[in-house]
C-alpha cells in the first residue's frame, strides 16, 4: 500500500508541474500500443448470429450497400487486436430475388424484325423480337412484354346458361325480350310482337354473355352462334363482334338487317334482271344460294342486292363507309348470314381488312435453353392434387421449391443434363395472392432450384483506425446506358456507325476489322462519356468496375476498371 501511495503522488506531482510532459507520454504509450496490434490478412464468413447482432431480420443482406455499411462494426468488435494495414475478406450471404423487367415495346420497335404494321402477327413475332432486344439474354431471364397482337377469332356458340344470363343482365333494359331468351334460349326476330330482339338489341346481348364468359378484352373478336325464332322454326345465326374499349360492338361498322320489306323490294327492283332468283326471295325471305337452283344467287348478285338495300337504307353513307349487314339464305335450311361490306360508290365491296383486330397483351417470357418462351405455369389442380395444399396456392417458398422440383421430375421425366425450367406459380404473400416465378437447373438427375440467396464477398481495409470496405463500384450496363453514351458521344461524327450499333444492338462490336468495331480507345472513351453522365459528383478516389455486352461472334461481356483522379476518369492499373 505503501509504494502504491508514493507512486500515485509521483503521477499527481508531474501533472501539477507541467501538461506538456504527460502529452508526450500519451503519445508514447498510442505509438507503443499501434506498434503492438497485428498487421493481418485473412477470410471471415459471417455467421446466422452476425447477422442478428447487426439488426437483419434474416441471415442475409437486402443489398451490397447494407453490407458495406453494417460489416464494419462487426470486424472491429471481432478483431480489435488488428493494426493499419490489415485485410479481412468477408464472405455473407446476399438475397438477389428473381426479378421480371418490364418493357412496353413502342411503334418503332415493330420494326427490329421488319415488321411494316404496328403489331405481331403471332408468337412467333414475339419471340423473334425478344432475340433482337436482348441478344445478350443468360438462361433464367425474365421480361413482363406489353405489346399488340394479331386476335385470333374466337368461335363460341351460346349456352342455355348464356341466355339466362342475359335474361337476368337485361330484364330492365328489355323485359319482354330478356325474359323470353331465358325461357326459350333464343332471340325472338319478329318485329311485331313485344320479345322481339333487334340486331342492335341482340349485339349488346352478346356482349353480356362473352364478358361473363371471357371478361372484356379490347380488340378481341368473337364469332358467336346463337339461335333465332321467325315464328316458324329456330333459326341458326352468327355474328362476330368485339369490345371496343366501351362496349360491344358488330365488326366492320354500322350493323343493318335486311328486312321481310327489304326482301320485297329486292324482288321488285330486279325482277326484270334476275326473275327467278328475285321472285324467290320476295316470296321466302331469304336468297337461294344453291348452285343448282334456278333461283340462284352467285356472290355478284349478292353483292347488288345489298348495295340496293344500303343506299336505299343509308342515302348519307359516303365512300368507304364500313357495314355489318346480316341476311338469310337458303341452302338446303334457312341460315342467317353476317358479311363485312365497306361502299364503294353505288357499289359494296367484302370488307377483307374488317376481320383484321389487334389486342395488348402483357405477358412474362423467360430466357432458357437458347429461347424466349412463356415460363412453364403449374396447372390449377396440382396445388391441392399433388402438393397437398389446402388451397390452390403455395404459402411456404422453401415448401413451394422443393416440391416443384419433384414434381418436375414427374412431368418431365427426358430432361438432360443442364436443362432450364422457367417455372410460375401461385403464392399467398400474407395479403394477396400473386404469381411468382422460380428458375430450376437439371443437375445430377434432379432437377434443382436456384436460390434467391448467394454468396457474396467484399474486402475491407484497416486504415486510419476504421474498417473500411474496397470503394469500387460494380456496375453491369443496362440497355438505358447505351443510349446515354450514344447521346454523350453524338457529335463524334467518326463513331456515328459504332453509335448506331449499340443503339440498336445494345452491345460493343468488338470484332476486328467490323464497320461498328469499338476499339480499346474508343472504348475507354465511351465508358469515360458515362461516367460523366451518371456519376458526375464522383468523390477523387472513386473506383468503378464497368461490365458491359459486347459481340464479337458470340455475345459475351467484357469488363473495364476506371478510377478518378485529378476530377478525371482513367484506367484504374
Amino acid at each position: 500500500m505503501k509504494k502504491t501511495f508514493y507512486v500515485l503522488m509521483a503521477f499527481v506531482g508531474m501533472a501539477l508541474t507541467s501538461c506538456e510532459p504527460m502529452e508526450d507520454i500519451h503519445d508514447e504509450i498510442d505509438n507503443d500500443l499501434d506498434s503492438q496490434l497485428a498487421v493481418a490478412e485473412r477470410d471471415y464468413v459471417l455467421t446466422e448470429d452476425d447477422y442478428e447482432e447487426l439488426g437483419q431480420n434474416f441471415p442475409n443482406f437486402g443489398s451490397v450497400e447494407d453490407a458495406r455499411t453494417l460489416i464494419p462494426s462487426l470486424l472491429s468488435d471481432l478483431y480489435p487486436t488488428y493494426g493499419a494495414g490489415s485485410i479481412i475478406n468477408v464472405g455473407f450471404d446476399l438475397f438477389d430475388p428473381l426479378r421480371v423487367q418490364d418493357y412496353a415495346v413502342s411503334s418503332s420497335d415493330y420494326g427490329m424484325i421488319d415488321l411494316s404494321t404496328d403489331y405481331f402477327s403471332g408468337m412467333g413475332d414475339v419471340a423473334d423480337f425478344l432475340d433482337a432486344k436482348y441478344p445478350q439474354a443468360e438462361d433464367g431471364e425474365y421480361v413482363r412484354l406489353t405489346y399488340n397482337i394479331l386476335a385470333e377469332e374466337i368461335a363460341y356458340e351460346l349456352t342455355e346458361d348464356d341466355y339466362d344470363v342475359i335474361g337476368d343482365e337485361l330484364s330492365e333494359t328489355y323485359p319482354a325480350p330478356a325474359a323470353s331468351a331465358a325461357q326459350y334460349s333464343n332471340f325472338d326476330i319478329r318485329s311485331d310482337r313485344d320479345a322481339y330482339w333487334s340486331n342492335d338489341m341482340i349485339v349488346e346481348a352478346l356482349g353480356v354473355a362473352i364478358s361473363e364468359e371471357f371478361g372484356d378484352v379490347a380488340g378481341q373478336q368473337y364469332n358467336i352462334t346463337y339461335e333465332t325464332y321467325d315464328g316458324d322454326d329456330n333459326v341458326n345465326a352468327s355474328m362476330t363482334v368485339q369490345f371496343d374499349g366501351n362496349m360491344y360492338v358488330a365488326v366492320g361498322g354500322t350493323s343493318y338487317e335486311i328486312t321481310s320489306a327489304d326482301y320485297d323490294a329486292i324482288g321488285e327492283e330486279f325482277a326484270t334482271a334476275y326473275p327467278g332468283p328475285a321472285g324467290n326471295a320476295a316470296q321466302f325471305g331469304s336468297f337461294d344460294v344453291r348452285e343448282t337452283s334456278d333461283n340462284y344467287w352467285n356472290e355478284d348478285m349478292l353483292l347488288e342486292a345489298f348495295a340496293f338495300v344500303i343506299t336505299g337504307e343509308f342515302p348519307a353513307a359516303q365512300d368507304g363507309d364500313q357495314f355489318v349487314l346480316t341476311y338469310r339464305v337458303y341452302n338446303g335450311s334457312v341460315a342467317t348470314i353476317v358479311v363485312n361490306l365497306a361502299l364503294n360508290g353505288d357499289t359494296v365491296e367484302i370488307d377483307e381488312d374488317a376481320s383484321v383486330s389487334t389486342i395488348e397483351e402483357t405477358k412474362v417470357f423467360a430466357y432458357t435453353n437458347g429461347d424466349w418462351d412463356a415460363p412453364y405455369m403449374l396447372p390449377d389442380n396440382s396445388y391441392t392434387e399433388e402438393f397437398g395444399q389446402r388451397f390452390s396456392n403455395f404459402g411456404d417458398e422453401e415448401e413451394a421449391l422443393s416440391k416443384i422440383a419433384i414434381f418436375l421430375g414427374r412431368e418431365f421425366p427426358y430432361a438432360t443434363e443442364g436443362e432450364y425450367k422457367a417455372v410460375g406459380y401461385q403464392f399467398y404473400n400474407g395479403e394477396a395472392t400473386v404469381t411468382e416465378y422460380a428458375n430450376f437447373v437439371f443437375e445430377g438427375g434432379d432437377w434443382m432450384a436456384i436460390p434467391s440467396v448467394v454468396s457474396d464477398a467484399l474486402q475491407f481495409g484497416f486504415e486510419d483506425g476504421m474498417w473500411v470496405p474496397d470503394n469500387t463500384i460494380n456496375y453491369m450496363l443496362s440497355s438505358a446506358d447505351y443510349s446515354i453514351i450514344a447521346d454523350a458521344l453524338s457529335a463524334n461524327t467518326d463513331l456515328a456507325t459504332q453509335l448506331a450499333s449499340i443503339e440498336r444492338y445494345g452491345n460493343f462490336d468488338r470484332r476486328p476489322g467490323a464497320s461498328a468495331e469499338w476499339n480499346d480507345a474508343n472504348l475507354l472513351l465511351a465508358m469515360k462519356a458515362l461516367l460523366n453522365e451518371i456519376a458526375p459528383n464522383a468523390e477523387e478516389g472513386q473506383k468503378y468496375l464497368l461490365t458491359f455486352d459486347i459481340y464479337n461472334g458470340s455475345n459475351t461481356t467484357e469488363s473495364l476498371s476506371l478510377i478518378k483522379e485529378g476530377g478525371m476518369w482513367v484506367v484504374n492499373q
